[in-house]
C-alpha cells in the first residue's frame, strides 16, 4: 500500500474523531511505507525530521544504553502517532522504533501536521509546546534512562539532570541552586540515603563534586565519564 484514502483512516480508534475534510488532507499529504518485522524505522539519536503514523501492525520504542542494553518503552497500536520529537526543529529521535511485526506506516512532516490540525501557524504551536509540553518529555526521557543503571550511574544521572535545571556557572563547574539532602537524592534515584551517601562522599574525595554545606557543585565532565563506564 502506497497511498491511503481518509474512509481508512477514519476507521482508526484514535482518528475516529476527526473531521472527513481533516482526514482527507492528512491522507493526502502522507508518505506510506512498509516495514519488515525487526526493521528499524528510526534509531535512536538520528535526526527527527517525520512525525509517524501507523497505519497496521505494532511497533516497539526502547531506549538504548550506552552499553546497548535494551528497555523496552512502549508498544504501539494501529492509529498512532509517533516521532514527535521531530515537532522541535533541530531535534532527535529520543528512542528507537522498530517494527515489532510487519507494519505499514505513514509519515509526514512535523510543520505540515500542525497546521493541518491547527487553527494556528505551525510558530505559535511551537512556542507552546516547548513552554508546557517538552519539559514533561525531558523528564519522561530522564526517568527511562535510569532504568536497569545502578546507583552510582543513577546519582551520576540525577545530578547532572539537577544541573541542567537549576544549575549556574561555578568556577569549579556547575553550581546546583538547590539545598540537597542525601534523603532527597536518595528518593530521586530510588536507593537508600546510605548508598547515597557512600557514594557522595566517593564523589566528594575524587573532586567529581565539591560541597558548600547542602550545595553541591558538579564537574559535569567527570560525572559524564561515570556514565560511560560498563558497570
Amino acid at each position: 500500500m502506497n497511498s491511503v484514502d481518509a474512509k481508512t483512516l477514519q476507521q482508526l480508534k484514535n482518528l475516529a474523531g476527526f473531521s472527513a475534510a481533516h482526514l482527507e488532507k492528512l491522507a493526502d499529504n502522507l508518505s506510506v511505507e512498509t516495514a519488515k518485522k525487526n526493521e528499524i524505522v528510526f534509531d535512536q539519536g538520528d535526526d527527527a525530521k517525520l512525525v509517524y503514523l501507523l497505519l497496521s501492525g505494532v511497533v516497539k520504542l526502547s531506549f538504548i544504553s550506552d552499553h546497548e542494553r535494551e528497555t523496552i518503552v512502549s508498544l504501539l497500536p494501529a492509529g498512532r502517532f509517533f516521532g514527535l520529537d521531530s515537532l522541535i526543529p533541530q531535534a532527535h529521535y529520543a528512542l528507537r522504533c522498530e517494527a515489532f511485526e510487519d507494519c505499514t506506516i505513514g509519515s509526514i512532516k512535523p510543520k505540515t501536521l500542525i497546521e493541518l490540525f491547527s487553527v494556528t501557524s505551525y510558530q505559535a504551536f511551537l512556542s507552546g509546546y516547548v513552554a508546557v509540553f517538552h519539559p514533561s518529555r525531558a523528564a519522561y526521557i530522564h526517568c527511562v534512562g535510569g532504568i536497569g543503571v545502578d546507583v552510582r550511574r543513577r546519582l551520576a544521572m540525577e545530578l547532572l539532570n539537577l544541573a541542567d535545571r537549576f544549575g549556574a556557572a561555578d568556577r569549579r563547574g556547575i553550581s546546583i541552586a538547590l539545598n540537597l539532602s542525601h534523603e532527597l537524592l536518595a528518593n530521586l534515584v530510588g536507593a537508600s540515603r546510605q548508598q547515597v551517601t557512600e557514594y557522595l562522599n566517593e564523589f566528594d574525595h575524587d573532586r567529581i563534586i565539591f560541597r558548600a554545606g547542602r550545595r553541591i557543585i558538579i564537574d559535569p565532565e567527570k560525572l559524564q565519564q561515570i556514565l560511560k563506564v560498563i558497570a
